[in-house]
């Protein structure tokens, strides 16, 4: 087992311990396997006041390892739980906590056999992720909101939101953490191989938000950054179940808005192609060659900062695999403001 597995397993360890202690103090409801809703003992009873405000009867959830190798997420969670267990971060609502991939994590991988972020809504329970995806949705269809903790695979100098377009995920993001980078997309689905977990909450009632935090890893800067922002969703959360409204948390001017600017599609090949040197938020110009295709210049239309540019993992004796590693090579993002949205 590498280093990685080995923290990963401590980490899995202190979560299961802190959800068994926290069952001292609190209602713990286990959905599935580390799959759980935590209320204060107060909140037991059928009639409480705040219950009663709730669409549903959880105000927030928190999901991590959607993909195995996004693993700040179970670090942030165990701090968050660690908060609670102490009384440092007192409860006044249900908050739902859960872990998705767990073997993907142990393994060190994104995935087993297809992506979790794309095995909500289906009807196939063949893989290990649309079963997991199930278990999920379990908890998903009781809360008003989730916020999904990822990564991403390549270097990158901010956080930032990105979910499907709703008016109670957009206000719910802003009021949490005005000061990161938000994009947003509307009119189709984000991938056609599936649905992810936000798209599906807001199809299911709810309102579903996804934060990046940085490259995959357990940084420490990341950490400290989700735990303040998972506290703070949940100081929302509980304002509005107490019969507030979402506001932001501070003064200052909201950080730059985004929609796709162009979606450039991965070719019919395995092969690499992108240009090497792309990575988050790098600013490509309109015009400007993003790599080759079979000896011809794959061109940007648009200029604004790309997003997921897609470089295939070489296989150990160097070659590429066949398949396409996505349907697209890289986005583009176009800032926009509130007024463009729908």
């Amino acid at each position: 087992m590498n280093s990685k597995a080995v923290k990963v397993s401590e980490y899995l360890a202190r979560f299961d311990s802190l959800i068994s202690n926290l069952a001292a103090s609190h209602s713990v409801e286990s959905i599935a396997p580390r799959v759980h809703i935590i209320k204060p003992r107060t909140l037991s009873g059928a009639n409480d006041r705040h219950t009663a405000r709730l669409e549903r009867d959880v105000a927030l959830s928190m999901s991590a390892l959607i993909h195995g190798v996004e693993v700040a997420g179970l670090a942030i969670l165990v701090e968050l739980l660690e908060l609670v267990t102490r009384g440092e971060l007192a409860l006044e609502v249900p908050i739902g906590v859960a872990l998705g991939n767990i073997p993907a994590a142990l393994h060190g991988v994104r995935f087993v056999e297809r992506d979790l972020n794309r095995s909500f809504g289906r009807a196939d329970t063949k893989t290990a992720e649309d079963r997991r995806a199930d278990e999920l949705e379990g908890l998903f269809s009781r809360s008003k909101w989730l916020l999904d903790i990822h990564q991403v695979k390549l270097p990158i100098d901010r956080p930032f939101w990105i979910f499907p377009f709703t008016r109670r995920g957009y206000e719910f993001a802003r009021a949490v953490a005005p000061d990161v980078s938000l994009i947003t997309h509307w009119g189709r689905s984000f991938s056609q191989d599936g649905q992810c977990s936000d798209e599906w909450l807001n199809n299911s009632g709810g309102a579903g938000v996804t934060i990046e935090l940085g490259q995959n890893g357990f940084d420490p800067v990341q950490i400290a950054n989700g735990l303040r922002i998972c506290t703070r969703a949940i100081q929302v959360a509980t304002n509005v179940a107490k019969g507030g409204g979402l506001e932001k948390s501070t003064n200052e001017k909201y950080a730059p808005l985004y929609t796709w600017g162009e979606i450039v599609p991965y070719p019919e090949t395995g092969e690499p192609v992108l240009t090497p040197g792309w990575h988050n938020f790098k600013i490509a110009h309109a015009g400007e060659t993003l790599g080759i295709f079979k000896g011809q210049p794959i061109k940007a239309s648009v200029t604004g900062p790309v997003l997921f540019p897609k470089y295939p993992d070489p296989k150990a004796d160097g070659s590429y695999a066949s398949e396409r590693p996505a349907a697209e090579l890289v986005r583009i993002l176009k800032e926009i403001s509130e007024t463009d949205l729908p």
